[in-house]
């Protein structure tokens, strides 16, 4: 049964339609709309949109055209709803479709900014996947893998621009080694703990499409509870926008 709801990305204002039973945005999709940086013009793509989260909300922070590449229809459609409850037709279009037939919609080193919340988890003979299908193709590598992703990213890209990603710091060297050989320079990492003692559990990741080397700056960790189990300061203005 389905459970639907509307919810709202921090103080983004924009409406993201959700069936709680498929897939739903987490602390990970919020964490990566306030670290991605977006072009004001141009071009904006959101890769493994799912239900577009992130790319819908994008929209409070710029006025570029955007694009939601989203392999799986149950969220494409959820997409679509959401891009026409917040009366955003004119600047979002959905493209429900394989990431690997992106160039069929959008040209190569045309886009400005790319963001993308990719599946973490490979596929192996003991991955456990889960009953519902929706959500294992979100987070497992069953439709496209960190090679796939990385080599859309960088075909879209214009060099020197941008792509803000999420990802587990468990395969951080797998991402900046397949990086690399796609062209793409980590510029920025900032890791993420549930609280100051506990191992980070995601890394938030700018890259830079550049034949060059890159200089990279690690950022301070971001904690999300406090020694009070109570939410951060900074993690509560990300997540609550106050």
């Amino acid at each position: 049964m389905s459970i639907n709801s509307q919810d709202t990305i921090a103080n983004s204002g924009i409406k993201i339609n959700q069936d709680k039973e498929l897939y739903s945005f987490n602390l990970d999709t919020i964490l990566l709309y306030n670290f991605a940086n977006p072009a004001k013009k141009g071009k904006v793509v959101d890769l493994c949109a799912g239900n577009g989260a992130i790319g819908l909300s994008l929209a409070s922070k710029t006025s570029a055209k955007i694009y939601l590449v989203e392999i799986q229809k149950q969220l494409a459609d959820l997409a679509q709803q959401s891009i026409t409850d917040n009366h955003l037709a004119s600047q979002v279009t959905l493209i429900n479709d394989d990431l690997k037939n992106v160039q069929q919609y959008i040209a190569h080193d045309t886009v400005d900014t790319i963001v993308c919340n990719p599946p973490y988890f490979k596929v192996t003979d003991q991955t456990a996947i889960k009953d519902n299908a929706v959500l294992a193709i979100a987070r497992h590598e069953l439709k496209a893998d960190l090679k796939d992703i990385l080599s859309a990213i960088k075909v879209l890209l214009k060099e020197n621009s941008h792509a803000y990603l999420v990802y587990r710091p468990q395969r951080l060297s797998d991402l900046l080694v397949t990086m690399n050989e796609e062209k793409l320079q980590a510029k920025r990492l900032r890791f993420v703990r549930t609280t100051s003692k506990k191992d980070a559990n995601l890394v938030l990741v700018d890259a830079i499409k550049t034949v060059k080397t890159a200089s990279l700056k690690v950022e301070p960790d971001l904690v999300i509870y406090d020694e009070n189990h109570q939410l951060s300061k900074e993690a509560d203005l990300i997540i609550n926008g106050k």
